[in-house]
C-alpha cells in the first residue's frame, strides 16, 4: 500500500497509499490541485523518495540493448543490467551524473556475475568516457546495493587476447599453465587480470617463436609496457622460472612462493643488520673517494684555465687604460683621413658647388 511503519512499535514513518479514487485539494488562490500520482496498471514503477518513477523507459532500455551488442553481449545481459538500473533508481544512484556512467556499471555488474571477458577500459573505449569515473560509479553502487562481485579468473580473458594477436592454440594452453602457476606463486592476487595475461602471453610466445613485442601485446591488453616488465620481474624471483621448458611442462611443483611484498620485506630486513650496513657504508665512502680523485685533475684543469683567461682579462684591461690616450689619437687621425678621403673623392663637386653658388 505504500506505508512505511516501524515493526516494533507500529509508528507510521511514511504513507503514500494507493487508491483508486481521485482527491483534489483547494490551495491559497481558490483553484484546485490532484492529490498524489496518476499511476497506471499496465506500467511498472519505482519508488524514489516520496514519489513513484516509471521505469518502462524505452530510451534507457535501447541505450542498454545497444551497448550490449557493441560488446557481444546478449538479450539475458541486457535484461539483467535494466534490472539493476531499476534497483539503483530507489538510492538515488543516477543523480548528478552522466547516464552513460551508471548503465556502464550495471553491464559491467553483469558481465562479472556471468563470467564474461569484458573490463571496464572496454565501457571508455567504447563510449568514450572516464574509466575511473565508470569504476566509482560500480563501487558505489555494489556496495549500495550489497552486490557480491565475483573475482575473475584471467584466464578467461587469454582467448580474447590470443586472438587479438593471432597466436595458436598451443601458446593459449601454455599462457593458461603459466597463469595457473602465478595462481600457485600468489602473483594474481592484487593484479589485474589483463596484465597477467599480458606476461604470461609475452612468455609463451617466446618460448613456442611465435614472438610478439612486449609494447604490442600492451597496447592490446591495455596497459603500460612497464606493468608488464614488472611482472616479468616477479616470475623470475620464483623457482618456476629455473625449470626447462620440458620440465616446466610436465611437472608441477608443490611448493608455494611467497607474495612479492613479503619477498621484498625480507630483502629489506636482511640489509638491515648492523654488519652489512657498516660494511654498506664503508664500501660508499671508499667509492666516493675514488670518485673524488678521479675527479680532481679535472677540477685543477679548470681552475688553471679560469686563472689563465682572468689575467688574460686584467692584462688587457691593463694594457686598455695605459694606451687610453694613444688610442682616442689614433680613433682622431682615422677620422681625419676619412675625412680627406672624402674630400679628394668629391673635390669635383664641390667645386662645382661653389662656382654655382658664386653664379648666383
Amino acid at each position: 500500500k505504500g506505508t512505511v511503519y516501524c515493526i516494533s512499535c507500529g509508528t507510521v514513518h511514511e504513507e503514500n497509499s494507493v487508491v483508486s479514487s481521485l482527491n483534489f485539494t483547494e490551495i491559497s488562490n481558490g483553484s484546485s490541485v490532484l492529490t498524489g500520482q496518476i499511476i497506471k496498471i499496465t506500467e511498472n514503477y519505482t519508488k524514489v523518495g516520496t514519489s513513484f518513477i516509471s521505469t518502462n523507459n524505452t530510451y534507457v532500455q535501447n541505450t542498454i540493448r545497444s551497448i550490449c551488442v557493441s560488446l557481444g553481449l546478449s538479450d539475458d545481459h541486457v535484461s539483467s543490467s535494466f534490472r539493476w538500473y531499476k534497483l539503483s533508481l530507489q538510492h538515488n544512484l543516477t543523480k548528478g551524473r552522466s547516464l552513460l556512467y551508471t548503465l556502464s556499471a550495471v553491464i559491467y555488474i553483469t558481465c562479472r556475475q556471468e563470467k564474461t571477458p569484458h573490463l571496464l577500459i572496454d565501457f571508455s573505449v567504447l563510449l568514450r568516457i572516464d574509466v575511473f569515473k565508470i569504476g566509482r560509479t560500480f563501487l558505489k553502487i555494489t556496495n549500495l546495493l550489497n552486490i557480491k562481485v565475483p573475482l575473475i579468473d584471467p584466464s578467461l580473458y587469454l582467448p580474447r587476447f590470443v586472438n587479438k594477436l593471432k597466436m595458436s592454440e598451443k601458446v593459449l594452453c601454455l599462457a593458461n599453465r603459466i597463469v595457473s602457476r602465478m595462481k600457485r606463486d600468489w602473483i594474481v592476487v592484487g593484479r589485474r587480470p589483463n596484465n597477467l595475461c599480458g606476461a604470461s602471453l609475452v612468455v609463451a610466445g617466446r618460448i613456442l617463436d611465435e614472438v610478439r613485442g612486449i609494447s604490442e601485446v600492451a597496447r592490446i591488453v591495455h596497459v603500460s609496457v612497464v606493468t608488464i616488465k614488472k611482472r616479468l620481474k616477479e616470475m623470475a624471483a620464483t623457482a618456476s622460472a629455473n625449470l626447462s621448458i620440458n620440465e616446466f611442462c610436465n611437472l608441477w611443483l608443490e611448493k608455494e612462493e611467497d607474495p612479492p611484498v613479503n619477498k621484498e620485506e625480507k630483502i629489506d630486513l636482511t640489509i638491515n643488520t648492523p654488519e652489512e650496513l657498516s660494511e654498506e657504508k664503508e664500501y660508499k665512502l671508499k667509492k666516493f673517494e675514488d670518485f673524488a680523485e678521479k675527479i680532481k685533475p679535472i677540477e685543477n684543469k679548470e681552475n688553471i684555465n679560469l686563472r689563465k683567461e682572468k689575467n688574460s682579462m686584467e692584462s688587457y684591461n691593463g694594457y686598455l687604460e695605459e694606451n687610453k690616450e694613444n688610442i682616442n689619437l689614433r680613433k682622431e687621425k682615422n677620422s681625419m683621413e676619412k675625412d680627406k678621403e672624402f674630400l679628394d673623392e668629391n673635390k669635383e663637386n664641390i667645386n662645382l658647388r661653389k662656382e654655382k653658388n658664386s653664379m648666383e
